[in-house]
């Protein structure tokens, strides 16, 4: 760590304010591409952000306890009478430990890169300095804005730490509750809704919308999805609104004029940009809905300031802020950069078993007009996929006139891991064909991609 005295109105090449996904990434990337270059972070919390701390991983820590507690409960399928007990504060425990583990590796990592970071809430300033809380200025020939997201808030909800939770406070329960209630059906409340369910929880989804997952667009993964909850014990309750909330006897009241108890409340109703640092004093330009205005090389309307990550317009990914830094960082050590594209950024919905999609659905095809093929391949045809008993699945790939991948669908065991098979083939317009020429591993479930047609 760097002493006060030292940084006192220093000059940095690279000043980032936000030490997520999208900051920390685009700091390694500058030193990769010019190691001579200066960089600092300043970050309010924990480095790692939202996805390492909050998201991502801590979510991913409870779903991988769940698979084994689900492995438990269909163990006489494999031969084995098994008993078990969950214990939740143990599952807690080590998640805050494989968090900690991987805060600690990052921030060693980047300080043995020759970058500095400080802890603090950063301010922007007329002068075209990062002023820290401490009064301390910081000058910049480069900004970096990467400073997240947070979760959306109900007027009629408002987080209380206590009963009604954000996703954040949610990671921090010690106790399995008896009865949650989860307001949004999107991404976080659904893989919410998954390990607690696993683990025992009586949990209801509560949507505005029919199905599960509406901002995908996507038929294919909502009515999968849909099918998935219903098979890990999860009541849905589509086209539904919460009107009120009696948090002191713990009730929600539904517009289908029915009532919920609950121990928690979850409110997983989506994110919002979270910008904080003042960016009118140096003329950096939002959009209506309050994310940073950058172009496809994530420069904002001031020349040598920058906006990566969640406080940007697109899908709100740790690998999408990835590969914001990345671009970032190439065009501020003048490197040719390409242009950010989101329509090919994968995404996967960690649920029991995962859905993955890259690319153009079907419904994207059909509503623009485009011809196209569908190639399908299932789960119950693949040797390997019978072994793991994990026959429910199914891959589909939309195909243009010329065999190139529009687009793929995929839900079952791995799908996460078997989507990346595909990824170089769409985002570079490779033909299909290319893959039919490839000799697969046997038995694996890779096999499901070779098995097409």
């Amino acid at each position: 760590m760097i002493t006060e005295s030292e940084v006192y109105m220093k000059r940095y090449d690279v000043v980032i304010v936000g030490g997520g996904s999208g900051g920390y990434f685009c700091a390694e990337k500058i030193k990769e591409f010019d190691h001579s270059k200066s960089v600092l972070i300043v970050e309010k919390d924990k480095i790692g952000g939202v996805c390492l701390n909050y998201g991502c991983i801590p979510t991913k820590s409870f779903i991988s306890v769940a698979e084994v507690v689900e492995n438990f409960k269909n163990s006489e399928r494999f031969g084995i009478k098994s008993s078990f007990t969950l214990d939740f504060l143990k599952v807690f425990e080590r998640k805050e430990r494989i968090v900690k583990i991987l805060q600690t590796g990052l921030y060693k990592k980047l300080l043995n890169l020759g970058i500095d970071i400080i802890f603090s809430k950063a301010h922007l300033r007329s002068d075209g300095t990062v002023e820290t809380e401490n009064g301390e200025k910081f000058q910049f020939k480069n900004l970096v804005i990467a400073t997240g997201s947070e979760d959306t808030q109900l007027p009629f909800a408002p987080f209380d730490g206590e009963n009604i939770l954000n996703s954040k406070e949610s990671l921090s329960l010690k106790n399995i509750p008896s009865k949650i209630v989860i307001i949004g059906g999107g991404v976080i409340g659904c893989e919410f809704a998954t390990y607690f369910s696993i683990f025992g929880s009586d949990v209801t989804i509560v949507e505005m919308f029919d199905t599960p997952l509406p901002s995908t667009g996507n038929t294919f993964i909502k009515e999968n999805a849909k099918k998935i909850l219903q098979k890990n014990g999860i009541k849905f309750l589509g086209s539904t609104k919460v009107v009120s909330i009696d948090n002191l006897n713990r009730k929600v009241s539904l517009s289908t004029g029915d009532s919920l108890d609950f121990d928690k409340l979850i409110v997983a109703v989506g994110r919002k940009p979270v910008v904080g640092v003042e960016i009118e004093n140096v003329g950096v330009e939002k959009d209506q809905k309050g994310f940073i205005k950058t172009d496809w090389f994530k420069r904002t309307n001031v020349e040598n300031i920058f906006a990566t990550g969640d406080v940007t317009e697109g899908p709100m990914l740790a690998h999408k802020g990835y590969h914001d830094g990345y671009i970032a960082a190439k065009n501020i050590c003048g490197l040719k950069s390409e242009r950010m594209d989101y329509c090919f950024i994968p995404y996967s919905v960690f649920t029991i078993p995962p859905m993955s999609h890259s690319g153009k659905s079907e419904d994207d095809l059909k509503s623009e007009g485009i011809t196209y093929k569908i190639l399908k391949s299932n789960y119950a045809e693949n040797g390997r996929a019978a072994t793991y008993e994990a026959r429910t699945g199914e891959i589909r790939v939309y195909l243009s006139k010329e065999d190139k991948i529009l687009g793929v669908d995929i839900f079952g065991k791995d799908s996460d891991i078997i989507i990346h098979q595909l990824l170089p083939l769409i985002q570079n317009g490779i033909d299909y064909k290319k893959l039919k020429e490839t000799v697969f591993v046997h038995p694996t479930l890779s096999e499901i991609v070779s098995e097409l047609r």
